[in-house]
């Protein structure tokens, strides 16, 4: 029934409209993913930036996004006192949401957006509005409007009127109003209210405007922040506060000193507790009516904490409270006191994340604890412990890990630590870090193949996973799914006999990708295919079937020689030759050499904008007999000995020319969406096409993605119109 498999295969692909693999089997191999990187002229290996780095470059899954990652994300000089002084934040709430960061530094607020720190609000003029109006209302008062108007105007170089008549969206800086150093911040998540206390006094920010409460709460140097569902506890170098309903009222006037360090609030047990420098760490249980009484209890050193001097508080998951002391902390397990030691270490900060890790800032790194009670084995275990731990005859079994300059931070001095999900912030002695904690990702592809030809279930799939393992690197899972149709053919004894043949390869794979110093990433890709050219084949025909497995092996390496220029190197599709139907007839795989630079142009808060380039160049090889050489001399053998031959120059630009060009652009405005333009040149191929693309980032969990081609050559055009879509999906 079959000659050779490859003209079986011709015939069903069109294989010069394909253009891939060419002198190949197993063109699902080389079959590109992904609707960003195909609207950007099929570029990917130095982006690997998403679930597609499986395809493209399995390297890429040593770095963030697709790994867990340490980052300096906001560079500043702090080594003898922190830049950074303050962090609060806004988690994702919702499918469609967005987290947000602000940070206090020694000169105002500054924003972190997901991607992008931005020093200003943006404000959209509406109607005839002016600048003036905006800045009215953003400042929340009459005086010293005409000077804030100023700043603002020249912060936006609006010079004059006609320039004032063209803008459409006004930037306020943020220490317009607020300059001072921020002593406390508080997002409040209910009503979505930024409170900011500096040295002066206390303000809130609503979304919209500034307001001052130095007339009402006085000059105060504000020290602490917490609310307590729709009240504000407010702690000063003078004295606790209490806001409610529009209203100031002094609180633990019966505290032996009024100099609160720290506020802490328990909602499972409806307690506060204070940092009271000189004296300890006091309890209070709010008064419930006007005719009950607020109960006041205070812990000093004989109760069993470290020190009169707490310097931060923080309440864990099972209602526990720890204290920051200079020397150690002090933990309170609701029975008792105890002390944890840190020798050595001056402890700066402590803060609690959603798993029940304890974050502990100190000059020698940061440390991350998981008490044996937060985990559900120790929970079951302190309920069964009863007595017997209270006498302190069972040995906890925790865990402990620490972080510092030769594992993750830049620095060991680490000022403050915040945890905003399943990431954690750092205040350092370099300014603002982050360890990024991986999401999983998951990716989905689709395009119907070749469409002016309108063949029925002509399409190819794509779909992805990546699982972070925490330091390891990443693991990736894929599978690659084409579908060629049915083809009608006749049979070898009547011509009017017709036989229908459904045709489709697979390939499905894993990937892994870990991280070397100085930037350096290895991935290596192992993937098993199968190939059917004859499903519906008859009894007792031949079956042009294959299976075999192929791996890719790259390198991606980081900010190469500059921040933000990447450069990759794949070796694509290492394997053994395979055979449909005569085992003395093999077809190799299409062994492939992939290069790729990828730089970021632009890096601003509201624009990015991002060159990438590949070459991909086959590198399959027949010996003297015609047969298919085996990888490792094929890779480089095909180079040196190009189809169409040549000596010197000529056999080097012709070996060039062998290879496919694929350059392209990505433009991203406000993290939200994503224009693209590429170009492909294939002269073995006989494609010369530009494609385009758009990506809509619909929250920081979802992304959907589609591109188009365009033939601009002088080639029959069967991929016109050719349209692609993808989907991320982070969780």
């Amino acid at each position: 029934m079959f000659n050779t498999p490859r003209n079986l295969l011709s015939a069903l692909l069109f294989a010069p409209a394909l253009s891939l693999a060419a002198g190949s089997a197993i063109i699902t191999l080389e079959m590109p993913v992904g609707a960003r990187q195909l609207g950007m002229g099929e570029v990917g290996a130095a982006l690997a930036d998403d679930a597609t780095a499986m395809y493209y470059n399995p390297a890429g899954l040593a770095f963030g996004p697709l790994a867990d990652e340490w980052k300096v994300s906001f560079p500043a000089d702090a080594k003898t006192t922190p830049h950074f002084t303050n962090m609060a934040s806004r988690a994702k709430n919702g499918f469609f949401s967005k987290s947000e960061l602000w940070a206090g530094t020694v000169n105002g607020i500054l924003k972190y957006d997901s991607e992008q720190w931005v020093d200003y609000h943006t404000v959209t003029l509406q109607g005839n509005a002016k600048v003036k109006d905006v800045v009215r209302v953003f400042a929340g008062t009459e005086r010293g409007l005409d000077e804030y108007t100023r700043q603002v105007k020249k912060f936006n170089d609006i010079k004059n009127a006609d320039d004032e008549s063209h803008v459409v969206e006004v930037k306020i800086p943020w220490n317009l109003i607020v300059k001072d150093t921020i002593t406390a911040l508080l997002y409040e998540s209910r009503t979505e209210k930024l409170w900011v206390g500096t040295p002066k006094t206390l303000y809130r920010f609503d979304g919209k405007a500034w307001k001052n409460y130095e007339d009402e709460i006085g000059s105060h140097r504000i020290t602490a922040l917490v609310n307590q569902g729709a009240s504000l506890w407010i702690g000063t170098d003078n004295g606790l506060f209490l806001y409610r309903n529009g209203q100031f009222e002094q609180k633990g006037k019966v505290l032996p000193s009024q100099k609160i360090n720290a506020l802490a609030w328990s909602e499972s047990r409806k307690e506060l507790f204070v940092a009271v420098d000189g004296a300890g760490i006091a309890r209070l249980v709010p008064k419930k009516s006007v005719n009950d009484k607020d109960r006041w209890s205070l812990f000093n050193e004989e109760d069993g904490i470290m020190d009169l001097h707490p310097t931060a508080l923080a309440v864990d998951s099972s209602a526990h409270v720890w204290a920051a002391h200079k020397g150690g902390l002090s933990h309170f397990n609701l029975r008792k006191w105890e002390q944890v030691q840190f020798d050595g270490n001056v402890v700066n900060d402590i803060s609690v994340d959603q798993k029940g890790h304890i974050w502990i800032a100190t000059d020698k790194g940061v440390w991350r604890h998981l008490p044996d009670y937060a985990t559900a084995s120790g929970r079951k275990a302190e309920l069964e412990r009863g007595v017997a731990e209270q006498e302190g005859s069972v040995k906890k079994d925790d865990e402990w890990l620490h972080f510092h300059s030769g594992n993750g931070l830049s620095t060991n001095k680490v000022w403050k630590v915040l945890p905003q999900g399943n990431d954690v912030w750092f205040s350092t002695a370099s300014g603002m870090e982050i360890y990024k904690d991986a999401d999983y990702q998951l990716s989905a592809f689709y395009e119907k193949l070749l469409p002016v030809l309108n063949i029925p279930d002509l399409y190819h799939l794509f779909g992805g996973m990546t699982v972070p393992v925490a330091e390891w690197g990443t693991l990736g899972f894929f599978v690659n799914f084409v579908s060629f149709g049915s083809t009608v053919v006749s049979g070898d004894v009547d011509a009017d006999d017709l036989v229908a043949y459904n045709s489709s390869e697979i390939v499905g794979g894993v990937s892994y990708g870990t991280r070397f110093p100085n930037n350096w990433g290895l991935g290596l890709s192992i993937k098993l295919f199968y190939s059917d050219l004859s499903s519906g084949a008859g009894a007792g025909e031949e079956e042009a079937t294959t299976f075999g497995y192929a791996f890719d092996i790259g390198v991606l390496k980081k900010d190469l020689f500059i921040d933000k220029l990447n450069f990759a190197l794949v070796l694509a599709n290492i394997g053994p030759s395979v055979y449909y139907v005569d085992k003395t007839i093999e077809d190799p795989i299409p062994l492939t050499w992939r290069v790729g630079l990828s730089y970021e142009i632009l890096s601003l808060a509201d624009y990015r904008l991002t060159i990438a380039a590949d070459y991909n160049r086959e590198v399959v090889y027949d010996d003297d007999k015609g047969d298919p050489e085996p990888f490792y001399i094929a890779c480089w053998k095909s180079i040196g000995h190009p189809e169409r031959g040549g000596h010197g120059f000529t056999a080097f630009k012709n070996s060039l020319l062998q290879g496919v060009f694929n350059t392209g652009l990505e433009f991203i405005y406000a993290n939200t969406v994503a224009l693209r333009v590429g170009y492909l040149y294939d002269q073995t191929g006989k494609r010369n096409e530009a494609d385009f693309g758009i990506g809509f980032m619909i929250s920081d969990m979802l992304q959907f993605d589609l591109a188009t081609i365009m033939d601009v050559g002088d080639n029959d055009g069967v991929r016109d119109g050719q349209m692609r879509f993808g989907a991320l999906f982070k969780f």
